[in-house]
């Protein structure tokens, strides 16, 4: 859901996603449950068989303040895969940049925000196992980036810069896919947030499953590992973040005209060959088997017919002499 693959969609593929997440928390009071909601919208567009486009929107977050929020930040990028990948172990690097959109910034409960461009970089990894162990075809997704909120300043200097850590599990089961997630923003050089706790951060258990349509449903729980900071701070850094989350999502995959194999498709293809040209080996083995049994038994009938010819000329003089 947060953590990124290093596997890319294919050239000509587009990928919808969008999810919707609300955090829920019990009142005394006849005040609503819910506490804050986002509707996000995720685009992605395959231009190379190793490049593809990305986008984020954010048509509705929760400012706290209106009955109806206005909408969030808006992110683009690039996603690339590095040559240096294989079947089992994919390299990736995104890169990106956040436009403020958003009417209001850093609204509690979420992750920091500001109100300028801001530009990040990510490194993706994916250990993919499922042609190596068929038996436990697990995917591993590692991510580490930095995100500096003001593009304008410095790098790594600003007390906005955040580093982004993802790591998530992915297993599939028939038609579904489980998967687990950690996700942290951590900024990298905030004296006020001095302790890794006080970062905003989460663990998320979900599953994807196919629906009717070709639609790819997602149902998660975000749990937050964030201390909650001092009741009496008034910094923007130290937050409460929310204690947990509902998060559902649709996806819907599509090609949007015809290409080549994707490099999936590739690999998957020149497996499917290569055990067709050792199946047809073993054929043609087992026919030059046949033919050469055959020759074989061909040579010997001549060597029985003489065979059998003298045995009955004996057996003639042996009636002559007797008689």
């Amino acid at each position: 859901m947060r953590t990124h693959s290093a596997e890319v969609i294919g050239k000509s593929h587009f990928y919808v996603n969008s999810f919707f997440m609300t955090f829920l928390q019990a009142e005394q009071s006849q005040t609503s449950l819910g506490k804050d909601y986002t509707l996000s919208l995720g685009l992605t567009f395959g231009l190379t068989e190793h490049l593809e486009v990305t986008s984020r929107l954010t048509p509705y977050q929760d400012d706290q303040a209106h009955i109806w929020g206005p909408p969030g930040d808006t992110e683009i990028g690039i996603k690339f895969q590095t040559p240096f990948s294989g079947a089992s172990i994919l390299t990736a690097g995104h890169i990106f940049v956040k436009i403020p959109t958003a009417r209001t910034h850093n609204v509690a409960y979420e992750p920091y925000s500001s109100d300028k461009v801001g530009i990040g970089m990510m490194a993706i990894a994916t250990f993919d196992m499922t042609n190596t162990f068929p038996l436990f075809p697990l995917k591993m997704h590692l991510n580490f980036g930095y995100m500096d909120h003001n593009a304008s300043d410095g790098y790594f200097t600003d007390n906005e810069d955040q580093f982004l850590m993802r790591l998530g599990f992915k297993f599939p089961i028939r038609s579904s896919v489980l998967y687990s997630e950690y996700s942290a923003e951590v900024f990298a050089q905030n004296a006020i947030v001095d302790k890794y706790s006080l970062n905003s951060q989460r663990v998320t258990q979900g599953i994807k499953f196919l629906g009717p349509w070709n639609l790819i449903f997602d149902v998660a729980i975000d749990v937050s590992l964030s201390q909650k900071p001092p009741a009496n701070t008034s910094s923007p850094f130290l937050k409460k973040y929310a204690d947990w989350k509902v998060v559902a999502g649709i996806n819907y995959p599509m090609v949007l005209r015809r290409r080549r194999s994707s490099r999936t498709d590739q690999l998957a293809k020149k497996a499917s060959e290569e055990e067709k040209k050792k199946l047809q080996e073993v054929l043609d083995s087992r026919q030059n088997l046949g033919e050469e049994l055959k020759k074989m038994e061909e040579s010997l009938q001549p060597a029985e017919k003489a065979e059998g010819k003298k045995k009955e000329n004996n057996n003639n003089s042996e009636e002559e002499n007797n008689r």
